[in-house]
């Protein structure tokens, strides 16, 4: 099947009442809308086995607090991201508690916390598995699916909305639903922002624009979005969002808490091929001093860098020069109209100039684009030594 435009892929939707396919009221096509859209570049996370003692001290903190969970008030499910984790650091509640999803970076450095893990391993056993349990409702999807035109591609995609419409049934039946869940990307299952079977709070965790399929074209959202700029209500009301919207500043506070780190150039990476390579022979070739990566959350190339050069968590007053492709990080530093460097990779069909468009909603920033590595720090470089 062709990739569509997101007004093409609601249209579509409609058409075929894609919605309407539900296993206990989540509906499995929302995991579906991601590989058919044409904007964007896709990245799978790789899931690193943990090791038998993690998983052991997962599930204990997992037993310990379901004996005792009357006791929280507010629970947070949360990727190890440092901005996404200064909503759960700035809340005042002492009845908390916090499920860490680990990523590749460690930037958590208390033990206030329970490892995801142990729900992690449950719900992969329950994608396994759900699709055999409930055989006749995944072969009515797919004969559907493969009836409009969609490719085998989806197969897998369905499979995984029945594991995690299994799973939010199970999260459903031994949470107490008093306490608030306050998630994103961890633990929680993306459909549950439709049925609010737990009493749940979405975080925002990217830029919403009006081509985001995780939020453009939807049915009606049961449950609460927070949002971490004022900005963004207006494009979801705008675009026709319907369901509950709250401002939570939790990324402003972040970027302008004080720091005494400073960076000169900083490139941030995205999970393809073309600009791994560019970077990793850039420093072979160049062994720059002043150059920094932070890698994006599922770049999982092996660098041969050293060390030192790899950075986490940077804040737009951070960095002095940062280098991008089509990083959400962009929107970082656009918020503060700060000029970025566009280190365009003429990545399939993307139209970079239509994709950053998104992130000069309400900025001034300047966006310098430019094909080659080199001639971007060739640039910053005669920039420096001019102001020299």
């Amino acid at each position: 099947m062709e990739k569509l435009s997101i007004d093409e892929l609601i249209l579509f939707e409609k058409k075929h009442q894609l919605w309407e396919y539900k296993l206990f009221d989540y509906p499995l096509w929302i995991h579906c809308r991601e590989p058919l859209v044409s904007i964007g570049m896709m990245a799978e996370r790789k899931i690193n086995r943990p090791s038998f003692m993690s998983m052991v001290k997962s599930f204990w903190g997992t037993m310990k607090f379901l004996v005792a969970q009357y006791r929280y008030d507010k629970l947070f499910f949360l990727m190890e991201r440092a901005e996404l984790l200064e909503i759960y650091q700035q809340d005042k509640s002492c009845k908390k508690l916090l499920f860490l999803n680990p990523e590749q970076e460690k930037v958590y450095e208390k033990d206030d916390y329970v490892s995801s893990d142990f729900f992690s391993l449950l719900r992969f056993m329950s994608r396994k598995t759900a699709f055999k349990i409930f055989r006749q409702k995944y072969q009515e999807t797919i004969e559907h699916l493969e009836a409009i035109g969609c490719s085998s591609e989806l197969h897998q995609y369905i499979k995984t909305a029945m594991g995690d419409a299994l799973f939010l049934k199970f999260l459903s039946l031994i949470l107490l639903k008093k306490s608030d869940k306050i998630y994103t990307g961890a633990v929680i299952p993306m459909g549950e922002k439709f049925v609010n079977t737990l009493n749940s709070y979405e975080v925002q965790h990217g830029v919403i624009h009006p081509k985001h399929v995780g939020y453009m074209g939807l049915p009606e959202v049961k449950n609460t979005l927070l949002l971490y700029s004022e900005r963004y209500e207006k494009v979801l009301r705008d675009a026709g969002y319907k369901g509950r919207l709250m401002i939570k500043e939790y990324k402003k506070t972040f970027f302008e808490k004080e720091s005494r780190r400073y960076f000169p150039i900083v490139i941030y990476t995205q999970p393809t091929i073309e600009m791994q390579e560019g970077i990793n022979n850039f420093f072979k070739t160049f062994k720059p001093s002043n150059l920094f990566i932070q890698k994006h959350p599922k770049d999982y190339f092996d660098y041969e860098v050293e060390y030192q050069y790899f950075v986490t968590a940077t804040t737009p007053f951070e960095v002095g020069y940062p280098i991008m492709y089509l990083s959400s990080v962009i929107e970082n530093f656009t918020l503060y109209n700060k000029r970025c460097f566009i280190y365009d990779l003429k990545h399939g069909n993307i139209n970079l100039e239509d994709f950053l468009s998104i992130y000069r909603i309400g900025s001034s920033s300047e966006m310098v684009i430019m094909e080659c590595l080199d001639t971007i720090y060739e640039k910053i470089m005669r920039e420096i030594a001019c102001h020299k």
